[in-house]
């Protein structure tokens, strides 16, 4: 998987998913999350209720419903790479501990917690808040869908 998030530590399980009509195109690697309507899934975004996983196929841009295949951490203890495409991280456990949303379905923005959607475990590639180039870190998901009814 060559995409912006991929497993790094933890069981993660593949499952399929009614992917929304109005997702647009998918990639692997992209973050997928529940819709507001909790039926279907759609690529994720900023304001993510609960996030699902990885996206492990790319799909085309159709406005039909079809059936997607989402790599799914087993506990919040499972953990990914990320890219960080928003605010800075720095290279080690400073930023530790630390919970942010994500930019969208190809990045995180760790400068935003107002979804509480993500935790940081530590950063592999350092980045300036405002960079141009991407930053990189480990990262958990906080909002899996088992924990939804608790935010």
């Amino acid at each position: 998987m060559n995409g912006a998030f991929r497993p790094y530590k933890g069981k993660w399980v593949i499952k399929e998913h009614t992917l929304a009509g109005s997702a647009g195109a998918v990639e692997a690697g992209d973050m997928i999350q529940v819709t507001s309507g909790g039926i279907t899934v759609e690529l994720g975004t900023s304001s993510a209720t609960a996030i699902i996983g990885i996206s492990v196929e790319d799909l085309a841009n159709d406005t039909s419903t079809q059936t997607i295949r989402v790599l799914e951490p087993l506990s919040t203890e499972c953990q990914f790479i990320g890219a960080v495409t928003d605010g800075a991280i720095a290279f080690g456990r400073t930023d530790s501990g630390r919970s942010c949303d994500l930019e969208d379905h190809e990045g995180v923005d760790t400068d935003t917690d107002s979804e509480h959607s993500l935790t940081i475990i530590r950063g592999t590639i350092a980045t300036a808040d405002g960079a141009t180039t991407a930053g990189e870190g480990v990262f958990s998901i906080a909002q899996t869908l088992d924990k939804l009814n608790s935010f």
